[in-house]
């Protein structure tokens, strides 16, 4: 299971200046780890140096594979249909979207 981090509405660095608490955070995911926060807040942080500096060499728009469920397969040299999300605004539309589309699929079923 992929560990999700929220430190949205953190203002200080608070109790994750102990470095501890987020080795032992990162330790846990082994299938994906995605942090929401504001990273400006975090990549000054001295004890968070090492841990931050890593970030700062990835990506920080968040990818999203939607064709694919879990459980399926793609072969490691296969081009991934990733989906961007760059924001906020963008993520709650795509949100939007998908439930439509289930809310949709799920009342031509009842009425089928």
């Amino acid at each position: 299971m992929p560990v999700q981090v929220s430190l949205v509405r953190t203002a200080h660095v608070g109790h994750l200046r102990d470095v501890r608490r987020l080795i032992v955070t990162m330790s846990r995911a082994r299938f994906g780890l995605y942090v929401f926060g504001r990273f400006s807040l975090f990549e000054n942080c001295f004890e968070l140096t090492p841990v931050f500096s890593r970030f700062a060499r990835l990506p920080r728009d968040l990818s999203l594979e939607l064709h694919e469920q879990p459980g399926s397969l793609r072969l490691l040299d296969a081009e991934p249909q990733s989906t961007i999300v760059q924001d906020l605004h963008q993520m709650w539309t795509l949100l939007q979207v998908k439930m439509k589309a289930q809310f949709q699929d799920l009342s031509s079923q009842a009425f089928a």
